[in-house]
């Protein structure tokens, strides 16, 4: 029975677990999206004559297309088989996923297919791979597929650089053996009676660390093997727990070992949880409170020392083997900001046993403190106000104020003269010794980013890094300006153009081992993902064309960027996509999508499927007849709801002067904030025909008031320093109140479709169910789609996603193209 919405209100809600959808629908569906792949994540071979790119579906198996840079025209391979994908050393390529692997000599033609596979361990720099099957068996292979070695009963997975080096431990006659399979032969490190629990190699590759429970007294202790000399040295046993962990950080490539036990205990069942109104550290009411210990290991003396944590109970590696950090890791912290600022920093001097405070250390690119570490142990990075830099001299603790602001993700150079920054206006360099800073004027008025620089993370926790560059080989740096991006490199004041500058997407930019030859996708919302080989030289080469036999259509889509301004007086730009096959003669719906910036996807080639997020499928919902509309939304003076109000109606002002456009037939999406957007304009707009809003929040002064068991802590720093940029609700609360969807329920006048996850602990369902429940008391259009498995955003590819992707399109043609007989939104 089709339903009058004129004189019939109705209400459904659906917990939607086994739901099947009809099959005639579906089947539409899975035909449009399985025509559609798209080129991505290319790599390259170190010496740069071969590249490999995935060609992706959503339905079906990826596929590697292989290309010879020397001759591009001629095929070098195609390998059906998704999962990773490295090149070997002599012309090899190794595929590995999904039980299976394949290796491919580029240079013969021969392949190599295995099945039953566990793992497969490419040794790239060594020209072999390794293959464990599911019987436990391992065999090592040379690129002409001949069998060096074969061992039995291998336990867990192999620990291997990925280059040259690859070890395993084995059951043997009651005891446990390590093995280095790095040569030619198989070589016995170790033979033990004791449990391995864990075994792992040194980012430099020079020590084995095994994490052991001894046999006798059921201790956990670490035994470290020198893989180049073989020497074996066991540190002290003082673990008795089984859920202890160790985390071992490498000092300067071995000088030294920072290693710390980790002994969780989790929050106990009582008769009553007692709360504290001056918890500093209340992220422990979900995952419990776990104990540090702390010591450093020096393996040329082999000696061990512990950390004093009576005074400081967390200590931090800084890339040396004398100076560490140590600071109360939540003291002050008022959550204001999701992870605490570090308050009391202290520089622990292990040589004197002393500390140096260093002031309070503020974030400048993340909300929580960032700290970044010379190659050589000398130098620290931090930031006091959050703005500017100070750089620490360690020996002398000499601070030096880097006072221009703006600067980003700073680079140390190897040889440790150098800081290198990102930042929104050109490059800059500062010389450590002079105290000098000075912008490069490599890209003046660009916001750079220096694409090659290596980071090592020295801390799980908190944002420490060893960013380091070597300046014997380029710098290779991108560069935006507005709807222009280009690459370059530069070397000793030299600067080469790689990419001249476009308003083509570049994508995934991967080059050889000097810097010489690039390799990288490039695409526009009209033009599929194309891969290019490019020298210094400037010498551009086509290798994989763009998928113009599957996607002709792409050619022809036209999009359309707007430009408007905010009642603040922000300029800001949309995006308006015109249907496939476009009629001027003719009117079409149109869907609204909102989520703060989004103008940055104008060059983003479009597919269709269930990897779109948001369940914005943007090129089905083109293919099907429909505008699509993405306008940038910003947080104004007058707060998140109102500002979000504001931007849409300056948006839907312009668009409404396109003769084509239905403008009685627009529907607004948005999820999670987009979600809350879609909510309050529901509440506050007689401009749309329809909504969808997923897992937003409904209710922003409970949300306010509430503990957030995603981000384990209270949720008020979303609301002050996080993305709905509002001062405290005691200083403002009148823009809490008229902010608030909720408090408006009873005002939204068009039919709205709810949907969230049961599992989703970022904006917790009930919001869903509240916002569901004032608009059932208010006798409104509405239905609810609550999926008992489902997360924040849906799995891609999962049942519930698939779902959801279909109702999404079928609430649109009902409401928005008239077409009736859809019996999930007529049932009552």
């Amino acid at each position: 029975m089709v339903i009058n919405l004129k004189k019939t209100v109705w209400m459904l809600i659906l917990f939607v677990s086994g739901y099947s959808p009809a099959q005639t629908t579906k089947d539409t569906l899975q035909s449009g999206i399985s025509g559609f792949s798209r080129l991505a994540s290319p790599i390259y071979s170190g010496d740069g004559r071969w590249v490999a790119v995935r060609k992706r579906y959503d339905l079906t198996q990826d596929t590697l297309l292989v290309v010879d840079t020397q001759k591009p025209s001629v095929p070098a391979g195609t390998i059906a088989l998704g999962g990773q994908a490295i090149f070997i050393k002599g012309d090899g390529i190794l595929v590995f996923g999904q039980g299976k692997a394949e290796f491919r000599n580029l240079k013969t033609g021969n392949r190599k297919n295995y099945d039953h596979v566990k793992i497969a361990s490419p040794l790239s720099l060594a020209g072999r791979y390794a293959i464990l099957d599911q019987e436990t068996n391992l065999t090592i292979y040379t690129v002409d597929n001949e069998r060096l070695q074969y061992i039995t009963r291998v336990q867990e997975l192999p620990v291997t650089d990925g280059q040259k080096k690859l070890y395993i431990y084995r059951q043997n006659a009651g005891h446990q053996e390590i093995i280095d399979l790095s040569g030619n032969r198989p070589k016995i490190l170790r033979t033990t009676l004791n449990t391995i629990k864990k075994m792992e190699l040194s980012p430099s590759g020079k020590y084995l660390f095994i994490t052991e429970i001894e046999e006798k007294s059921n201790k956990s202790l670490i035994v470290c093997i020198n893989t180049l000399s073989g020497k074996t040295d066991s540190l002290p046993a003082v673990s008795r727990e089984k859920d202890d962990y160790y985390k071992i950080t490498e000092i300067q490539e071995g000088m030294a070992f920072f290693i710390s036990l980790h002994s969780p205990k989790k929050p106990e069942s009582k008769i009553v949880d007692i709360w504290y109104g001056t918890d500093e550290n209340l992220k422990t009411r979900k995952i419990g409170i776990t104990k540090n210990t702390y010591w450093i290991w020096k393996p040329e003396v082999n000696t061990m020392q512990e950390l004093p944590t009576h005074t400081y109970p967390v200590f931090a590696a800084i890339n040396s083997d004398r100076y560490f950090l140590a600071f109360h890791p939540t003291k002050g912290h008022d959550y204001l900001n999701y992870e605490p600022q570090l308050i009391d920093v202290q520089i622990y001097d292990l040589l004197m046993k002393s500390y140096r405070r260093i002031e309070d250390l503020k974030g400048v690119n993340y909300g929580s403190s960032e700290i970044f570490c010379s190659s050589n142990g000398k130098y620290l990075l931090g930031s006091e106000d959050g703005k500017r830099w100070s750089l620490f001299e360690l020996n002398s603790m000499a601070k030096s104020i880097i006072t221009q602001p703006n600067l980003q993700n700073p680079v140390f150079t190897m040889d440790g003269r150098y800081i290198f920054f990102e930042s929104p206006n050109d490059l800059w360099r500062y010389e450590i010794k002079t105290k000098k800073l000075k912008a490069l004027k490599v890209a003046a008025g660009k916001a750079t980013k220096i694409v090659n620089a290596n980071q090592s993370k020295i801390s799980d926790q908190w944002n420490f890094s060893v960013n380091t560059i070597d300046l014997k080989i380029p710098l290779l740096v991108e560069a935006l300006d507005g709807a222009y991006t280009t690459y370059f490199t530069w070397k000793q004041g030299k600067q080469k153009e790689i990419v001249p500058p476009t308003k083509n997407g570049v994508r995934n930019i991967v080059y050889n081992d000097g810097l010489t030859s690039f390799c990288f996708l490039e695409e526009n919302y009209n033009m599929p993902p194309t891969l290019y080989f490019i020298k210094d030289d400037g010498q551009k080469k086509r290798l994989i064309p763009a998928e113009s036999k599957t996607d002709q259509g792409s050619f022809a889509l036209q999009q359309d960027i707007i430009h408007y301004t905010t009642n603040d007086g922000l300029p800001l730009k949309g995006l308006l996509y015109y249907p496939v096959n476009f009629n001027a003669a003719k009117k079409y719906p149109m869907v609204v999508h909102i989520y703060q910036l989004q103008n940055k996807m104008s060059n983003q080639y479009l597919t269709p499927g269930y990897h779109n997020r948001d369940e914005l499928d943007i090129r089905t919902l083109l293919e099907k007849g429909y505008f699509v509309l993405l306008p940038d939304t910003v947080v104004g003076n007058s707060g998140p709801g109102l500002s979000a109000l504001d931007c849409v109606n300056k948006a839907l002002d312009l668009v409404s002067h396109n003769p084509n456009i239905n403008m009685q037939k627009i529907g607004l999406i948005g999820h999670s904030f987009g979600g809350y957007e879609t909510n309050f304009i529901a509440t506050h707009s007689n401009r749309f025909a329809t909504y969808i809003s997923g897992a937003g929040l409904s209710d922003i002064i409970r949300s306010y008031f509430s503990y957030n068991y995603h981000f384990t802590g209270p949720y008020f720093w979303q609301y002050e320093t996080g993305i709905f940029q509002m001062k405290s609700y005691t200083i403002n609360k009148s823009a809490y109140i008229n902010n608030n969807p909720i408090l408006n329920v009873e005002k939204v006048n068009a039919p709205i479709l709810l949907w969230t996850g049961k599992q989703d602990e970022n904006v917790p369902w009930d919001q869903t169910m509240e916002f569901f429940m004032g608009l059932k008391r208010h006798n409104k259009q509405v239905v609810a789609l609550f999926y008992p498995n489902g997360r924040h955003a849906l799995s891609a590819n999962s049942d519930e996603k698939k779902d959801l992707h279909q109702k999404v399109l079928e609430w649109w043609n009902y409401f928005l193209k008239d077409k009736r007989n859809i019996s999930w939104i007529e049932n009552r």
